[in-house]
């Protein structure tokens, strides 16, 4: 093999795949591909075609479709022989920075509209700052430069077609915010704060009283879905009365925020939800008694629940039967109740709260609850119940619930003598 046709395998094997194109019919011949290709009737279908577009970076899709839609191909290869665009694919197993570009050859023209197209791996530095370029272009919704002495503003980046055009580029930044809104930009339940936080004058307030930067997280409407973003205006260092310029940022935030919601909920879980059986725990009790103190209308009513014969399930025949005893009885309530009105307030001690209902529905609910357990196979448990209406202390309901509960068990052992008592 000469130099030559060596230095050309080495080329040639840095190429992903080269494709002959005609540009005006679309027709088109793989030169080179990695993979089978499905057939289609042009190479526009065929870069439209979701095996294709599937391969894509999400973040890069949208410039990807642009530099390969056919009225810009076209146009590109006819203005420059050369024409090269860096995109993010997956090449086995992970995402890489590839090069795709259109050559023209010498004798391309009208008659002759064939040329080649190219994708090779980019080189890794270029990978690096696009990548860093990319995301911070695709998070950010808008950048905005603003005076607000003047009220004015230049854009500096907006997506989403909200630049405005013609005439209406000369609005002032509050006629926009505000039109943001009534466009239904913002979700109609974080408008009022939106609306009060990002008026100018509250804004020239802010940073004259020197708060730091101004922080706002609401819902934005994006390709017809609202999602998590935060606007924050930063006052430029020498902010004054006099020089009131400030940077206006519009950030999504949705997928970082909903993985901290996601934290946050399994932490409260954590918190407020008992292990074993799945149930509100002592915690989630306490916080339920203070919210109910705080209500001035409406009913509250008290189920108060004990397993009999736990402390004899556990000493006969292991901890893991007690618990097995626990967790059959809980699922049991989480049928007949919501699982978040239910809670275990100790060892073998349950407490259910039902709100706004008439006294009659509750004295139903109960008995109906209570002729269901007395059905169960292999379970017992002494039930007592009391009904109030609110600003009733729900301590106080949980007390009277408690005694019936008390003469309800010691009924049981006295028909079971048998069963050791705890």
């Amino acid at each position: 093999m000469d130099d030559k046709e060596f230095a050309w395998n080495i080329l040639w094997n840095d190429f992903i795949d080269v494709i002959k194109i005609n540009v005006v019919s679309g027709a088109y011949t793989f030169l080179k591909t990695p993979d089978a290709v499905q057939d289609h009737s042009d190479i526009f279908t065929f870069f439209e075609s979701s095996e294709n577009l599937s391969q894509v970076y999400a973040n890069d899709l949208a410039e990807y479709k642009a530099f390969l839609a056919r009225k810009s191909i076209i146009t590109n290869v006819f203005e420059s022989p050369r024409n090269t665009k860096n995109y993010r694919r997956y090449i086995n197993g992970e995402y890489h920075w590839v090069t795709m570009e259109f050559i023209r050859p010498a004798d391309f023209s009208l008659q002759n509209p064939l040329v080649i197209f190219t994708q090779k791996l980019a080189d890794e530095k270029i990978c690096n700052e696009n990548t860093a370029v990319r995301e911070l272009n695709f998070n950010f919704y808008k950048i905005l430069e603003v005076d607000l002495f003047f009220d004015t503003f230049s854009i500096v980046k907006v997506k989403d077609g909200e630049v405005p055009q013609g005439e209406s580029a000369k609005k002032f930044l509050s006629q926009w915010l505000i039109e943001a809104m009534e466009n239904g930009i913002v979700h109609e339940d974080d408008r009022d704060v939106f609306k009060r936080m990002t008026e100018v004058d509250y804004m020239r307030r802010y940073f004259l009283e020197r708060r730091g930067n101004l922080r706002i997280r609401y819902r934005r409407k994006s390709r017809g879905e609202f999602r998590w973003v935060v606007f924050e205006a930063i006052p430029a260092p020498d902010f004054t009365l006099q020089n009131q310029n400030i940077m206006i940022y519009i950030r999504d935030i949705e997928d970082e925020y909903a993985e901290q919601m996601k934290k946050q909920k399994s932490l409260e879980k954590i918190s407020f939800e008992d292990s074993l059986t799945g149930l509100q725990n002592r915690t989630a009790y306490n916080q339920t008694v203070q919210s109910l103190a705080k209500l001035s209308t409406g009913t509250c009513g008290v189920i108060f629940s004990d397993l009999n014969g736990l402390k004899y399930m556990n000493d006969n025949f292991g901890h893991a039967a007690g618990d097995k005893y626990l967790k059959s009885f809980s699922d049991f309530l989480k049928k007949s109740f919501r699982a978040t009105s239910c809670y275990r307030i100790g060892g073998d001690e349950f407490i259910t709260i039902i709100q706004d209902s008439t006294k009659e529905e509750f004295k139903q609910r109960t008995e109906a609850f209570i002729n269901s357990v007395e059905a169960l196979k292999d379970t017992s448990v002494s039930i007592g119940s009391a009904f109030g209406v609110l600003p009733a202390s729900l301590e106080d309901l949980v007390s009277e619930a408690e005694q019936k509960m008390y003469a309800a068990k010691a009924k049981y052992h006295a028909e079971h003598p048998e069963v050791v008592r705890k």
